[in-house]
């Protein structure tokens, strides 16, 4: 490896500042959602988070993902409300992945432009950008530095027939899935290898040595999918994103059609970001579906069945591409290759079988392993067109920088968008503290704007505003920790008002339910505090006053 470094520091170093120059601005950025449910948990200690649920028995097959709690307990307990730590993180293992992806296609390739553009599409691929640039999903990105450093040790116990490799394999693919269960794929495409790579036949003889060579890896394999499926197919209770459970065949059948679909339609998406495709689904279905002109369902039928038809087209003509690649070559490093990239992409979608989409695209972060054997396609495909002549070498090199350019600016363009979000969410709870630095033990706080945000919602946070001040207050020591542990207030929208060991808190942004509510728990208007944010300044203006003098004219609560 070392060899390699010294030999390859150009590449390297391009792919590091290429990282670099599109990440940037990531550390201005602030939480979004789901980090002020984790930080939440944390700030109520073992009890309230991950780490209170965790047994021996679970820890044993990574179920809650222990090397993520620990991880998260970290960024999203210890340093509490600075997204620094955690944008650090992201971009470094972005670019260690981004490295780790070119050594592995290096090294099964032996071509350093596709290596370089596989590389490439993992650092700029917008479709994938979530793992990344959202803290609350950068636990996929050690959890895929671990499949990469699995699936070169294998190359390397294939190549070298040393068993301190094998293992090294083995062990970083358990590892990543006490970060992430994304690897499960790996119990299987690891044992396929030397079916793709040394020309092994499906026979009797060679499925019983790859078994006897994999058993304690398959056996361990077995069982962490048993746990997972058990896990979710018996569940009791309906879990948002997940497809129905119960044990009901409906549910059978949805993971199995779903085995199929889920990559099919992916392999066309991971290439083409989520708006350019959306901005071209509309007008076929204006002329495939006539009737639905004017309905209200023509969005979504053209975000989910007319997106998935254009999705299912584009990835068979990509299949029908490397296929035709294969054959026009002859060679046999190419066939593996590209066979091995087939399997690693369809394989790699397993883990998410059980998940419902809420449009024709999977959430961001399920695409992230999938770019590394997209990128080996996508590396074959434009090395494919630069052996012609010369004309058509430079035009396909012009149109792929392009290309990967309007990726990157996708991607630097939602960040920036995210850093303008944080600041104006960090200007609210600053705004806020700073006028109310110390909460009583039965704060109300009643926050409006001039403008709706998301539907109804008068604020910028994409969850319950109430709960982001319940973690934002938490260290004054008025907040019960069962409020966070418990999720009180916790989804969008959210409005309400509870005591525990004689402290309550409530939040508003309807005046007409808080005064019910006050005069249900006997409240005086005296605890009441509210604010108006003027959004164009994001800026935060005290209306405490006025807003207890409104309580008084219209219901009997004194002041």
């Amino acid at each position: 490896m070392r060899y390699f470094i010294f030999r390859n520091w150009i590449y390297l170093l391009v792919i590091f500042f290429t990282t670099l120059s599109v990440f940037i601005d990531l550390p201005k950025t602030f939480y979004q959602q789901d980090e002020w449910q984790t930080l939440g948990h944390n700030l109520a200690g073992p009890s309230g988070s991950a780490l209170g649920d965790i047994n021996l028995v679970r820890i044993f097959f990574g179920e809650g993902r222990p090397l993520s709690t620990v991880m998260y307990s970290l960024f999203l307990g210890y340093f509490k409300f600075t997204v620094f730590p955690s944008a650090i993180f992201a971009i470094t293992f972005q670019a260690l992945n981004s490295m780790l992806v070119f050594v592995l296609v290096s090294k099964i390739t032996k071509n350093k432009l596709i290596a370089l553009l596989s590389a490439s599409f993992l650092i700029v691929n917008s479709v994938s950008h979530q793992a990344v640039t959202w803290v609350s999903a950068n636990s996929t990105l050690p959890a895929a530095t671990l499949i990469l450093i699995s699936l070169i040790t294998y190359f390397n116990y294939l190549d070298k027939k040393e068993r301190k490799y094998f293992y090294v394999s083995i062990i970083s693919a358990i590892l990543s899935l006490y970060f992430k269960g994304i690897g499960l794929f790996l119990f299987v495409l690891l044992p396929l290898l030397p079916f793709i790579y040394q020309n092994k036949s499906f026979t009797k003889k060679n499925l019983l040595f790859i078994l006897k060579d994999n058993l304690m890896f398959l056996v361990f394999g077995f069982l962490m999918f048993a746990v997972r499926f058990i896990s979710t197919f018996f569940r009791t209770e309906e879990v948002a994103g997940y497809a129905s459970g119960g044990g009901s065949g409906s549910f059978i059948y949805a993971v199995f059609l779903r085995t199929i679909l889920y990559p099919l339609t992916s392999l066309f998406q991971i290439f083409v970001p989520p708006l350019d495709l959306y901005s071209i689904t509309p007008a076929i279905t204006k002329m495939q579906y006539k009737f639905l002109v004017g309905s209200p369902l023509v969005d979504l039928v053209a975000q989910s069945i007319v997106a998935d038809m254009i999705a299912i087209m584009g990835s068979i003509l990509i299949l029908f591409f490397s296929i035709l690649m294969v054959h026009r070559s002859k060679d046999k490093i190419i066939s593996r290759n590209v066979r091995f990239a087939i399997v690693f992409f369809f394989l790699s979608f397993l883990p998410y079988v059980a998940l419902d989409r809420d449009s024709s695209y999977l959430s961001s972060r399920y695409f992230y392993v999938g770019l590394i054997p997209a990128g080996i396609l996508f590396g074959y495909a434009v090395y494919f067109f630069t052996t012609f002549n010369k004309y058509i070498k430079w035009v396909t090199l012009f149109l792929v920088t392009v290309y990967l350019f309007h990726h990157a600016a996708i991607v630097r363009s939602d960040i920036n968008h995210q850093v303008k979000l944080g600041n104006e969410r960090v200007s609210v709870l600053n705004g806020i503290k700073t006028l109310y630095p110390n909460p009583s033990e039965n704060t109300i706080f009643y926050v409006t704007s001039d403008k709706a945000y998301y539907g109804e919602v008068t604020n910028p946070f994409q969850n319950g505003l109430g709960y982001v001040l319940e973690a934002w207050y938490y260290d004054t020591g008025k907040i019960p920790k069962e409020f966070l542990s418990e999720n009180f207030l916790w989804d969008l929208g959210d409005e309400g008002y509870k005591r525990s060991r004689n402290k309550g808190f409530g939040y508003y942004q309807d005046i007409d339910k808080m005064i019910k509510d006050m005069e249900k728990n006997n409240i005086k208007s005296e605890d009441v505090w509210a604010y108006f944010i003027k959004s164009k300044e994001s800026e935060i203006v005290d209306i405490t006053l006025e807003t207890r003098e409104r309580i008084s004219t219209v219901s009997a609560i004194p002041k």
